[in-house]
């Protein structure tokens, strides 16, 4: 502060000057008061699993967030009529022990047979007996004929090595490493204390290598089935190859999934796995405007993301309109659950009031000091025709749960075993997982699977390579 003297002796001019120096200064500092009391309060409600796309592992030490879902009137844990599971007793042990009592009865002496025995009760171990590894040796012999011709036997299909792991064997490491998530440098303990088969990291590497490319015709045939379906659901998400940024990217169906391993989370990507798009599919994806450009027959925006996005905006700012939004996009999704196939090709009143309701909200007014509404409400006023598709047909979803699932299992993986080592590793990976989730989604045992189509494609490949 200026001395008053000093004041004092300055001119009209130079007063002026000061005062309305002062004035830009303390309207300078009241902007940065505002704009610290905004990121407090922002930083009071932080981004979780429930306003935002964050996972649920994100979540760890916050307080637990409310679910999307809609309370109902039931109690917690099991409900009225339930059937329990109790372990029963097989009616086919594999071994049978009976235990006698002793021929002499303890209490008066006297010796019996065992023809006045009767069974009293029974009572089943279910364990699994030590397991060794079964080598088998193959020998062929040959014999030489009065004619001179020297014919000998053939070594079965797929045995080509002096010494070689067996399809059972391969279809467990690569089960434990896709399925199970165990990392390269944890299988090779788990094998040896299960099978005392010994083998390195490296071997671990070559099975699974093999795996992925007796599985490729598998996965492309995978990749032409999402390309003929009907409803496509698509997600990307970030993951580690070399401590380098890639994109898990994946396609699904009710039946089919598909996944990739790319550099790029650009359309580059897109146009690469799948040229012509979609043109006989909805496809469902979040709001990245990399899914909205992909070409299909239409498109339809998951409503989970919109509702996660709402919810911030409901916790920071408590806005009539984002209030109102939450509540039509619920009240849509209510609908969708109370709609039978024969509803869709009918004129249907309520979700006609929710389209004309929803017209009216992205054009009414909100207020602009709200960080990133506008910007949201101008998304879905550009994409309207993708926000309700799913009230047109019956097998469109309204969220993108299916490809948040098949994306989670790559996040998994990854916090399990770290980042992939190599390009192929995670291409090996993404072949394998495919083929697994799809035979999930199948209902198929997937290691039965697995060994079928290794045993299968070991044959073949003996046969092709036979002379």
């Amino acid at each position: 502060m200026a001395d008053r003297e000093i004041l004092k002796k300055l001119s009209k001019d130079e007063l002026i000057d000061i005062i309305f120096n002062l004035n830009s200064t303390i309207d300078q500092l009241i902007k940065e008061v505002n704009d610290l009391k905004e990121e407090v309060r922002i930083l009071k409600s932080p981004k979780n699993s429930g306003n935002s796309s964050f996972p649920p592992s994100r979540d760890l030490y916050q307080v637990k967030n409310k679910s999307l879902r809609e309370k109902s009137n039931r109690l917690s844990g099991g409900q009225h009529g339930h059937k329990g599971e109790t372990l029963q007793q097989s009616k086919n042990p594999d071994e049978v022990i009976n235990h006698f009592p002793n021929e002499e009865c303890p209490d008066c002496g006297r010796v019996h047979n065992a023809d006045n025995l009767t069974l009293k009760a029974m009572r089943q171990v279910i364990d699994i007996p030590p397991i060794q590894a079964n080598i088998i040796e193959h020998r062929i012999f040959q014999r030489e004929c009065p004619c001179g011709h020297m014919s000998k036997g053939q070594f079965p299909a797929g045995v080509t090595a002096p010494v070689q792991y067996g399809s059972n064997l391969t279809t467990l490491v690569a089960y434990l490493s896709t399925r199970q998530y165990v990392p390269y440098g944890r299988i090779p303990e788990l094998i040896r204390s299960i099978t005392n088969v010994s083998m390195s990291e490296g071997t671990i590497f070559n099975m699974l290598d093999r795996t992925a490319d007796y599985l490729l015709p598998i996965y492309q045939g995978i990749k032409s089935d999402i390309e003929k379906a009907s409803t496509v659901g698509s997600d990307e998400s970030g993951a580690k190859v070399r401590m380098e940024k890639y994109w898990a990217w994946v396609w699904q169906t009710l039946t089919e999934t598909y996944i990739t391993i790319a550099p790029s989370r650009g359309f580059v990507t897109i146009e690469n796995e799948f040229s012509n798009g979609f043109p006989q599919a909805t496809l469902v994806s979040d709001s990245l405007s990399t899914q909205l450009k992909t070409p299909a027959f239409l498109h339809q925006l998951c409503l989970a993301h919109l509702i996660r996005e709402l919810n911030s905006f409901i916790e920071l700012y408590n806005d009539k309109w984002t209030v109102q939004m939450k509540a039509l996009l619920q009240k849509a999704i209510k609908l969708k659950k109370s709609m039978s196939p024969e509803h869709y090709s009918k004129s249907n009143q309520a979700r006609d009031n929710i389209l004309d309701d929803f017209e009216k909200l992205i054009e009414m007014q909100i207020p602009e000091n709200i960080p990133k509404l506008s910007a949201f409400k101008n998304r879905l006023k550009k994409h309207r025709n993708s926000v309700f598709t799913f009230l047109f047909y019956f097998h469109v979803p309204f969220d993108n749960n299916g490809s948040e699932r098949a994306i989670r299992n790559i996040k998994v993986k990854q916090k399990v075993s770290g980042a992939f080592r190599s390009e192929r590793g995670a291409e090996i990976f993404a072949v394998i997982r495919s083929v697994i989730d799809t035979m999930i989604k199948r209902d198929a045992d997937v290691f039965e699977y697995l060994k079928f189509m290794i045993n299968l494609a070991m044959q073949k490949k003996a046969f092709l390579s036979s002379p």
